[in-house]
């Protein structure tokens, strides 16, 4: 279920860090990778009214973990970015659902 929501990078090198991003995240909170959606989201950064191609945002959203285990996904990340992508800047936010608000459904031919 986490879903792991990338700004700021092509869709191309998204595509190429997906395996990767959704290995760091189930290692570090000892989940299936398959559990792991790894979604790109087009957008353009401006700082100072500048463009900022350098910036990676990342949002994950999941159900609440502590703040040391958010930590090591966010290093995990960031170091995983900065050594593949060239960016200068991570940024990571955590949305931490109640579960209580979530539904999953599987086709019955499944």
């Amino acid at each position: 279920m986490p879903q792991v929501i990338i700004k700021g990078l092509k869709k191309k090198e998204t595509a190429r860090l997906a395996p990767a991003i959704a290995r760091e995240v189930a290692e570090s909170i000892s989940v299936p990778q398959e559990w792991i959606v790894v979604e790109h989201n087009k957008v353009a950064f401006f700082r100072g009214g500048k463009a900022d191609p350098g910036s990676v945002f990342v949002l994950i959203q999941w159900k609440r973990r502590t703040p040391e285990l958010q930590k090591l996904v966010s290093e995990r990340l960031a170091a995983l970015f900065f050594a593949e992508t060239g960016c200068t800047s991570v940024e990571v936010l955590y949305d931490n659902l109640d579960m209580s608000d979530f539904h999953e459904y599987k086709a019955a031919n499944e």
